[in-house]
């Protein structure tokens, strides 16, 4: 019964995905994100020596990580970064622009800003990643942090994704259309061919069927239908 119905979808699927690609487009703002990347160390020995790192020092590297982002997210930290750039935003508003992750289980953990304005997204972690080393060693007197990675200005937007929000929009427009579709048919109780009585009735024999009688046609088509030879007999 969809068979019917496979232009209609069609044509909605494609609706809706230009409908999606226009709203990201027109009325999606654009956000950037910028990334630096820092290294715990539990052993501060290590900085000033040629010491090999043993795997108990990993691993306790590794433990810090957590903790020494839990303080990069303290209202102390996004104070003082605010402070040095300058910027008219409290620590909530910073914090909201930030994200903090763990790269792989090491000790190594990355600081993630975004923001609409792409150099705002880099200043700000590069601003963090001056910042932590001092403020980890004073509020945790323990192990320390180095820059492994400062931030760069990006180049392109993290945020909207513009393929993949065409491609969720096709989808969405597909799957609906469909059911719209589906469920008219479903509940639809209207006879429209002989199946239809057969599958509804099928314990009642269809003794016979009244066909679509077409409309006969237009005499001037009969006339210019005739033969020449045949008109020139009738003269």
């Amino acid at each position: 019964m969809l068979k019917k119905k496979v232009l209609f979808i069609i044509l909605g699927t494609l609706i809706t995905a230009v409908l999606a690609g226009c709203i990201t487009e027109f009325f999606i703002t654009p956000t950037y994100a910028s990334s630096c990347r820092l290294y715990v160390y539990s052993n501060t020995d290590r900085v000033s020596t040629d010491s090999s790192i043993g795997s108990g020092e990993l691993s306790a590297s590794q433990q810090l990580v957590n903790t020494y982002i839990v303080v990069l997210e303290s209202d102390s930290v996004l104070e003082e970064v605010a402070a040095n750039l300058g910027l008219d935003l409290t620590a909530a508003q910073l914090r909201s622009m930030i994200s903090c992750s763990q790269i792989n289980e090491t000790e190594i953990f990355e600081v993630t800003v975004t923001s609409t304005v792409p150099a705002l997204a880099a200043d700000i972690a590069n601003a963090i990643a001056d910042v932590a080393p001092d403020a980890i060693v004073d509020m945790i007197k323990a192990g320390g942090v180095s820059v492994i990675d400062y931030a760069k200005v990006p180049t392109s937007p993290s945020s909207p994704d513009f393929k993949l929000n065409i491609l969720i929009g096709a989808i969405v427009g597909f799957a609906v259309f469909f059911l719209i579709f589906f469920i008219r048919e479903l509940f639809n109780t209207t006879v429209t061919e002989e199946s239809d009585l057969v599958r509804e009735f099928s314990d009642i024999p269809v003794i016979g069927a009244i066909p679509r009688i077409m409309p006969a046609p237009a005499k001037a088509s009969d006339a210019a239908s005739d033969k020449p030879g045949e008109q020139n007999g009738r003269k």
